[in-house]
């Protein structure tokens, strides 16, 4: 042996005293990784390995070895080099948590975490910018060099979701978001937030049947989600079932004005005239239901919104009328006079909704005709009369 060698063992070794139990090779590794020189510090620690099988911080090493092995194949352009790294590390973080629990599970978390948001980071940044394939790329890096989270997959699916809305819900997009959603499901089947993505594209997809089946089952496991109901109320309304999709907005609705977060009131505001939209609708006819979310509306609009007024006013002249149809089928003359009378308030309410209408838009012409008809259900002729001319002169039809 010669005296160079001779002295550089000795200095190791007196390393290694002065460490604990660090073995001269672990301690070598880590001045290799000082100089850069991850291959030899690989080399070296399993060089120590075949002395010391159950060397816990061999394996760290190891781990932090092809840690940085990644990232410079990252600099180089060589994904798929950075991507075995980060998977040999994450294996070799795994084996010394394994043999060193007490000393190395929180060394290995903070190398494991550092891996993982240097990786997303990298993603976010390219996502920003526009660049999808790059962004693609550092989410699969962080997955493999953090495989226990499935945020980066979920990240990767939900941006091909995200830019199949920007293509037209492009099916072969959204299938590529449906085999990634998969692909996580599979280690962890019962990941609430993939469920719902996954429910989300099937229904995209015209997979309405299995969607509907796995919204089913979260809705009755997470009732208070306002996102999820969102998302059945969506897909309700893709199928053309309106009914459904206004009661499941109205208790998003009741969920929102209850969390006392003012930053809900837009959201609120928009729920409420959908879900007033679709109860008026001819397939559902909740008059009711829909004149009181023209109403919560209108109560959340700073500036009072001409259509949310005439909904409203029309919704109060057709349920007027559906009244008076059931009151003529009605052999009951009590029940018959009740619903005569409800018909006619509804009328009344109609006038007041019409009047305050045309009172601040005086080219309401659809807000003319509406309230001439609620007041010739009430037998004003006069104001039947001098609202219809008004009607008739902004028609343009005027004699």
């Amino acid at each position: 042996m010669t005296l160079k060698r001779t002295t550089l063992l000795a200095g190791l070794l007196l390393l290694a005293a002065l460490a604990g139990c660090r073995s001269a090779h672990v301690t070598s590794a880590i001045l290799y990784l000082d100089q850069n020189q991850t291959d030899k510090a690989i080399s070296v620690l399993h060089e120590g390995l075949e002395y010391d099988p159950e060397e816990a911080e061999a394996f760290f090493y190891l781990g932090e070895a092809h840690s940085k092995a990644a990232e410079e194949k990252i600099r180089d352009n060589d994904f798929l080099a950075a991507k075995l790294n980060y998977e040999q590390a994450y294996d070799y973080y795994q084996k010394a948590v394994e043999l060193d629990p007490a000393n190395l599970t929180e060394r290995v978390t903070a190398s494991l975490t550092y891996n993982y948001v240097r990786r997303t980071g990298d993603a976010a940044q390219e996502y920003s910018g526009g660049f999808f394939e790059a962004a693609e790329g550092h989410y699969r890096l962080a997955y493999a060099a953090y495989p226990d989270s499935t945020g980066p997959i979920k990240n990767i699916a939900r941006m091909k979701i995200r830019l199949a809305n920007d293509n037209n819900d492009d099916p072969e997009l959204l299938g590529e978001a449906l085999e990634l959603l998969d692909e996580v499901l599979q280690s962890d089947p019962g990941a609430y937030a993939l469920l719902a993505d996954k429910a989300n594209v099937l229904g995209r997809l015209g997979r309405s049947e299995e969607a509907n089946a796995i919204y089913t089952q979260l809705m009755e496991e997470h009732p208070e989600d306002a996102g999820l109901l969102i998302d059945i109320a969506n897909l309700a309304q893709e199928d053309l079932e309106y009914e459904r999709a206004a009661d499941l907005y109205a208790k998003v609705i009741d969920i929102y004005e209850h969390d006392d977060n003012p930053n809900n009131d837009e959201e609120i505001l928009l729920l409420a005239k959908t879900a007033a939209a679709f109860y008026s609708d001819p397939s559902v006819l909740r008059y009711e239901s829909a004149i009181t979310y023209y109403g919560r509306a209108l109560l959340l609009e700073t500036v009072p919104d001409e259509n949310t007024m005439l909904q409203k006013l029309q919704t109060h002249y057709k349920y007027g009328k559906s009244m008076i149809e059931t009151a003529e089928t009605e052999a009951d003359p009590v029940r018959k006079a009740e619903i005569e009378a409800a018909a006619k308030q509804q009328f009344r309410d109609g006038v007041n909704v019409g009047n305050a209408l045309v009172g601040s838009f005086f080219d309401s012409q659809m807000g003319f005709y509406y309230l001439a008809l609620c007041h010739n259900e009430l037998g004003d002729e006069a104001a039947f009369t001098s609202n219809m001319e008004r009607w008739r002169a902004l028609e343009g039809t005027a004699e």
